[in-house]
């Protein structure tokens, strides 16, 4: 810090030669190595443009031009956000020079005769006040053009982010583009395979024959069954799927299910029971969405369940929320499947769904995509219950 104060340029402007050669004698026994002086006040804007002083001790009383026109001619060439210190020095002792001079730009004020000690002390103080403002002046440069290139660099990725999210779309929709064709290409042999398959049925007599037709027919419908619910879940969890809500009526959502699975509950002739709060007569949400929803739910029920054995179907509801429950007598879910139901493909030991893994994984994202919750937990002494609650609130689309 001395040895930078001792560096700095200082200019004396005072038109009695005497008084100049006090000053530089001060300065220069203080160890001050950048003097300039002038007596004439009429090249203080030459000098300083030309020396850049740090500190300008000036005089009032001059003949062309006053400490008071100097410093006005200085105005406009000292910066807003600098601290440029101006030191008057003048045997003008009234109050009124002393406010006019502070006014006029100075930082200091001194009268003649002075105190040398006094003098020095204050052009140190001015000197260390102007340094400590230039420091804070290049921290703050500094921090600027960290700023300007910290905010060029968020710019420029948020530019890249902004391309990758196209191509994600882009991918995405090629995806699922993808996905639409091979479903499109696969169900539509698949149809006339298990038609034939049906057909032959009744017309092979052969036990084994029969064995294998079964077999081709239940690959058959599991290939099937994969590719609608592969591509319906790559729709949910890209979000290429429109949610249409409408009101669905419970019964016309279990009727479905029943139809669909209706050749499993009367092999195993399961019952499939109803009770419904009386104040519950429809759910709101998507009608394919909530069709695929409840059989898949229905048909690991009645899968898992004993024959002759009853699956119950419960509603309740209250201002806010509306809850299916859906309980079966089987097994129950192994501690294995507990950990990853949702899981894409994840089979558990028991109460999973052996030819897809994608039952559980594909029902938790139609309620996701219903604003709703699934949840799944064993009975006692057997059984599990998987509970949907759905909003009352009318869904955000």
């Amino acid at each position: 810090m001395d040895s930078t104060l001792k560096n700095a340029n200082i200019l004396i402007v005072d038109d009695q030669v005497a008084n100049i050669k006090v000053l530089t004698g001060l300065l220069e026994i203080q160890g001050y190595s950048n003097v300039k002086t002038t007596t004439d006040p009429r090249l203080v804007i030459d000098l300083f443009e030309e020396f850049k002083p740090d500190l300008i001790l000036l005089d009032l009383a001059m003949p062309y031009l006053t400490g008071f026109q100097v410093m006005e001619q200085l105005k406009p060439l000292i910066p807003a956000t600098s601290f440029l210190p101006i030191l008057v020095l003048t045997a003008d002792i009234s109050a009124d020079a002393k406010r006019h001079s502070l006014a006029g730009g100075a930082k200091d004020f001194l009268t003649k005769p002075f105190d040398l000690i006094e003098v020095d002390l204050r052009i140190r103080n001015l000197l260390e006040t102007r340094h400590l403002h230039q420091l804070l002046e290049n921290q703050n440069e500094i921090l600027e053009e960290k700023v300007k290139e910290r905010t060029l660099e968020l710019e420029q990725a948020y530019r890249k982010l902004e391309i990758a999210n196209e191509e994600l779309k882009i991918l995405d929709q090629a995806k699922i583009d993808f996905l639409c064709l091979i479903s499109h290409e696969i169900r539509t042999p698949l149809n006339g395979i298990l038609g034939f398959t049906d057909l032959l049925k009744s017309e092979i007599k052969s036990p084994d024959l029969l064995k294998y037709l079964e077999y081709l027919e239940t690959s058959a419908t599991r290939l099937e069954r994969f590719s609608y619910q592969a591509l319906m879940i790559t729709e949910l969890r890209t979000r290429g799927r429109k949610i249409l809500p409408e009101k669905v009526s419970l019964r016309d959502i279990l009727d479905h299910a029943s139809a669909q699975l209706a050749d499993t509950i009367q092999s195993k002739k399961i019952t499939i029971l109803l009770e419904p709060d009386p104040s519950v007569h429809a759910i709101s949400g998507d009608r394919e969405l909530l069709h695929t929803c409840f059989t898949n739910l229905l048909d690991n029920a009645v899968k898992y369940s004993s024959p002759n054995e009853e699956v119950i179907v419960k509603t309740f509801s209250d201002d806010r929320y509306v809850v299916c429950e859906i309980i079966d007598k089987g097994p129950g879910f192994s501690d294995g499947a507990l950990k990853d139901l949702y899981g894409l493909f994840g089979l558990g030991e028991k109460h999973m769904d052996q030819h897809t893994g994608l039952n559980l994984a594909l029902s938790k994202l139609i309620m996701d995509a219903h604003q709703g919750q699934i949840e799944v937990q064993n009975n006692q002494p057997k059984g599990a219950t998987v509970r949907l609650t759905f909003s009352n609130v009318p869904m955000n689309n």
